[in-house]
């Protein structure tokens, strides 16, 4: 009962920290760490304790899917080397830079031992970043880039995390060649049984016409997708990505379904976040009973690794900027020294690292009863600081108007492009007679009329639908030819920004706003009696 209270408490106190950032606006995973943190000082709280080996599976699948249904196969073409450099390398070389240091500021400990402890620091959290990125105005193009980054980079990280757990716990050294070996295992099989099991669910879903068994089944796969990796030893990472552009990439998704399933993925990705760094901030009274005298050493190691890895990704993102700009690639980011700033000061550390730190076995070498003041020490100096920190940086930052200047160009490349599509549709569109059955000759006015409802509705979203109650019988007729004429031209609009989706130049984030447009039109204009 304990623990139900707490989850529910958890829950009820994410959303008022919700409103709350909104007001203030603070970043709420900042804001709920820090008020859960503050449960230290309340006397009576209930210890609430999940077993470790429960964390990645119980949060991660849910948190990767629905950041994973915003990307597509054409960010994923276009930002490859985005892939390559921020979440494999920039990983593997945070990785032996803070194992390094730790190294060195815990003395005693194995060479493995400290790369374990690299390893559990080295990833940004995607969920953190994502849920602090776009409240704090940061551009699209610069919040795609570290979506792509962290979805990828916890693969890396994990791989490494356990080759060294298993070099600690069996007393033997890191092979560098069965490392490589074991994260190229780990990927091409985890990119097989995403891609596998996203293809059969979007046959699934293709022939199942119930919304609500749609929904749910998307709920259960990304649970399924991690742990069948997880027992072929695979990436369960990067299988749950997979599988959630694969699907979405593949399956026939009406309009409702998109409405409906972006409502219960957002309200899901809401609660289970709020619970994710609730968890956070309650280990905290854990973790300072544990370390005992210990306490301020392990804090100034835990700043201190949190400065290496800044440091790290501070330099790693400027030779990447030098290199995006030499190379012209203009979708991707950092492509200015503000932008190297921000990208590095959005590094935050999250759920994986606690997780993984506190998934270390009791006694495998000194400091372990440190470890866990280590690592919320990082997730304070990486997330909580960073994140308060943002709005103030953003302002201060030369990146707004430019950013929007682009975003709004793109836009109106998307709303143009359906517009054309839909216009398109209708100089072909010819509706059948009722009495004889054969296709007529739509009225050039229901035709234009039509367009400027579409045009109007994409604009500013006002319905400038009349009905006229005057010769009644022709009056239905006519409605009846322009609302089967509007469903025509939203189809084709609904079918070209689909095809944009797929396109690496555009951003998908920006295509989905038009598209939820479109798909109210659709809803709407269904709706209507005929």
């Amino acid at each position: 009962m304990e623990v139900l209270l707490v989850l529910i408490g958890l829950m009820l106190l994410t959303v008022f920290v919700v409103a709350i950032g909104d007001r203030v606006g603070l970043p709420w995973p900042a804001l709920l760490t820090i008020i859960t943190a503050c449960a230290v000082f309340v006397p009576g709280l209930p210890q609430f304790d999940i077993p470790t080996e429960l964390i990645l599976p119980i949060f991660l699948p849910p948190l990767l899917w629905a950041l994973a249904r915003r990307t597509s196969w054409g960010v994923i073409r276009g930002q490859w080397v985005t892939i390559l450099s921020l979440s494999v390398l920039l990983v593997v070389a945070t990785t032996l830079a803070v194992g390094a240091t730790a190294y060195a500021f815990l003395p005693g400990i194995s060479i493995a031992a400290a790369i374990l402890i690299g390893a559990a620091i080295a990833p940004p959290d995607p969920v953190a970043v994502d849920a602090v990125a776009e409240p704090a105005g940061i551009p699209r193009r610069i919040i795609t880039t570290l979506q792509t980054e962290g979805l990828f980079n916890d693969a890396a990280s994990i791989v490494a995390f356990h080759l060294a757990l298993a070099a600690v716990t069996q007393g033997g050294d890191i092979s560098f060649g069965s490392g490589v070996l074991s994260f190229l295992y780990s990927s091409v099989v985890a990119l097989a049984i995403g891609w596998l099991i996203g293809r059969l669910t979007a046959l699934f879903i293709t022939h199942v016409h119930d919304v609500v068994a749609r929904n749910a089944l998307t709920w259960v796969v990304p649970f399924a997708t991690f742990l069948v990796a997880e027992e072929l030893e695979a990436s369960g990472v990067i299988a749950v990505v997979i599988a959630a552009v694969e699907l979405n990439s593949r399956a026939d998704i009406q309009a409702e379904d998109r409405l409906s399933g972006q409502s219960f993925w957002e309200t899901m990705e809401l609660l289970f976040t709020g619970v994710a760094f609730g968890l956070i901030g309650l280990t905290v009274n854990t973790a300072i009973a544990e370390v005992g005298s210990d306490l301020w050493h392990s804090v100034m190691v835990g700043v201190i690794l949190s400065l290496v890895a800044f440091v790290v990704r501070f330099v790693w993102m400027f030779f990447y900027y030098r290199l995006n700009v030499s190379r012209g690639r203009p979708h991707v980011a950092p492509l200015r020294m503000q932008e190297v700033l921000l990208m590095t000061w959005s590094g935050m550390r999250g759920l994986v690292t606690l997780a993984l730190v506190l998934s270390i076995p009791t006694g495998v070498f000194a400091f372990h009863h440190e470890l866990a003041v280590i690592a919320l020490t990082v997730l304070l100096v990486t997330m909580v600081l960073p994140g308060l920190l943002l709005p103030w940086l953003m302002r201060q930052l030369d990146l707004t108007e430019a950013s929007q200047a682009a975003n709004d160009k793109m836009r109106a490349a998307v709303v143009s492009r359906a517009r054309a599509a839909s216009i398109d549709a209708l100089s072909q569109f010819r509706p059948e007679d009722d009495a004889t059955g054969e296709a007529e000759t739509v009225d050039p006015e229901i035709s234009a009329n039509v367009i400027q409802w579409f045009e109007d509705r994409l604009g500013d979203g006002e319905n400038p639908a009349e009905n006229n109650d005057e010769r009644k019988q022709r009056a239905e007729e006519a409605r009846r030819v322009a609302l089967e004429a509007r469903r025509t031209a939203l189809n084709a609009a609904q079918s070209e920004l689909l095809a944009l989706r797929k396109d690496r130049a555009f951003n998908p984030a920006i295509v989905d706003e038009i598209l939820e447009e479109i798909d109210r039109m659709v809803i709407g204009t269904n709706h209507r009696e005929i």
